[in-house]
């Protein structure tokens, strides 16, 4: 089930989130310590779906500011809700009366530490569990993404024991959590109504959970894959795989790992995911973790995708087939005079295929020229400075640097007036959709190619390697698009 919070802060705009969660929410959570002068009659009447009443004290993340005696009254008034929700932390002799003169159907008893996560959650758990309540709820905040595998182990004890338990971690590192928690048995998740409504840190939209991941889908059994690198925030990997996955009927989710340790990750979640995305600063740091990279990795010198093949973890590189399948859509690339922006990783996996097709390569440097030099040996081509780029023969020209990247909107890496029509141009810069550098090359006449192709080609490849099916490609490349638009 997905809840989402009702946060207020006023009556009104109570009401009025009432109103609008149906369309997301399974459950909703009235946060009456949000919500200033609540009018529980007039909340609980305004409620198509079941109701959560709960009331939280500073100390446990909340925002009331009487007394306890005076929250404790305020949720005992909330009783004729569906649940109610009070902290294991109250003091027992205003707890009790929760506990004992209560159909515990309707108590959720909550524990919450906004700090961190414990290393063994067992004996809260076993201490909780001999309490009167129907549903248990505790909730962590995650300071390293490991703390999601302890809070995963307990749902699955819960859901062994056919015990109800809202399992969750907060922060940004415990968002796969909100995702997650359900799939393995969680009771609930919780979703904002809107961005700007989160009632805990790492809440993520409910239409998120609902329409890309998919958490109410009943899945008996399913796979995870997921993206690695940092930052991961902006990737849109998340979005065409969920919907690829979906396209074809498949119970698989994908979800994003901001990763700071690659070693650390892989060893402590390789039983956890069956395959990767691989993001930067990680495309060469997972290579020594693996089993064995294909030839067109090993001859790039970073991974973008990560494949379990039998017993072994196997990688690829899916982005210079991603480019070049791209780019042979438009033109063919043997003989052609093909300048490429830039001398970064992306560079190094398009240049490489460029030149397997028989390109005829230059690469540019700006301000780093011995990592220009050095691509430009690996590669056997020519190099030049990148300000006197647009004085050579250029038949397709390639960006492969991080210009006009949003929010850089407004600055191009080449200029204007040496585009000469007829020019192929192609922008790995996907956000945003068409490029200041795209814009003035069409308007000069060239040919343009946005860099969503490279992404939706480089991720249908993932796809087909990872399920062994064919990518629904016009899917996947509707649902960015879609995005991007806005």
């Amino acid at each position: 089930m997905i809840c989402v919070p009702i946060v207020g802060p006023s009556m009104s705009k109570a009401q009025e989130q009432i109103a609008s969660a149906p369309a997301v929410a399974d459950i909703l959570e009235l946060r009456l310590d949000l919500i200033a002068d609540p009018d529980l009659n007039v909340l609980f009447d305004s409620a198509s779906l079941p109701v959560i009443a709960t009331c939280r004290s500073k100390i446990d993340g909340g925002q009331f500011k009487g007394q306890e005696e005076a929250r404790i009254q305020l949720l005992r008034d909330a009783l004729r809700a569906d649940y109610v929700d009070i902290e294991v932390s109250t003091p027992r002799e205003l707890l009790q009366p929760f506990l004992e003169g209560v159909d515990p159907s309707k108590i959720i008893l909550s524990y919450h530490d906004f700090s961190h996560t414990p290393e063994d959650f067992n004996p809260l758990y076993d201490a909780m569990c001999e309490l009167p309540g129907d549903i248990i709820k505790i909730v962590t905040y995650a300071r390293d993404l490991h703390d999601n595998l302890k809070m995963f182990d307990l749902l699955k004890r819960a859901k062994q024991e056919n015990k109800k338990l809202i399992g969750l971690c907060m922060g940004d590192l415990g968002e796969i959590s909100r995702v997650l928690s359900p799939l393995f048995g969680g009771f609930l998740t919780f979703g904002s109504l809107e961005t700007g409504q989160e009632s805990a840190p790492g809440q993520m939209p409910a239409k998120t959970l609902k329409d890309i991941y998919r958490v109410n889908t009943a899945r008996s059994d399913f796979k995870i894959y997921g993206v690695i690198g940092n930052p991961v925030s902006k990737s849109q990997g998340y979005l065409v795989h969920n919907k690829a996955f979906e396209e074809k009927g498949s119970s698989d989710i994908y979800v994003s790992f901001r990763v700071d340790n690659v070693e650390k990750f892989f060893h402590g979640y390789k039983d956890f995911f069956s395959g990767l995305s691989v993001t930067m600063p990680a495309k060469e740091q997972i290579i020594p973790l693996l089993d064995r990279i294909d030839e067109t990795a090993g001859k790039i010198g970073a991974v973008n995708t990560v494949v379990k093949e039998g017993s072994d973890w196997v990688g690829y590189n899916t982005d210079c087939s991603g480019a070049i399948s791209a780019l042979e859509a438009c033109t063919t690339l043997q003989g052609k005079n093909i300048l490429i922006l830039g001398s970064g990783g992306t560079a190094k996996a398009i240049g490489y295929g460029v030149k397997e097709k028989g390109g005829r390569l230059t690469v540019t440097y700006n301000k780093n020229k011995e990592r220009g030099e050095s691509l430009a040996k690996e590669l056997g081509c020519d190099l030049v400075y990148a300000r006197d780029a647009g004085i050579r023969p250029i038949d397709v020209l390639i960006n492969c640097s991080p210009v006009g990247m949003s929010p850089n909107v407004n600055e191009s890496p080449f200029p204007a007036r040496d585009f000469k029509e007829g020019m192929v141009v192609f922008d790995s810069v996907y956000n945003p959709l068409e490029t200041r550098l795209l814009r003035e090359a069409k308007a000069a006449g060239c040919t343009v190619i946005p860099g969503s192709e490279l992404f939706i080609n480089q991720a249908a490849r993932q796809f087909e390697l990872w399920t062994g099916q064919s990518a629904p490609i016009d899917t996947m490349r509707e649902v960015l698009l879609k995005k991007l638009k806005g």
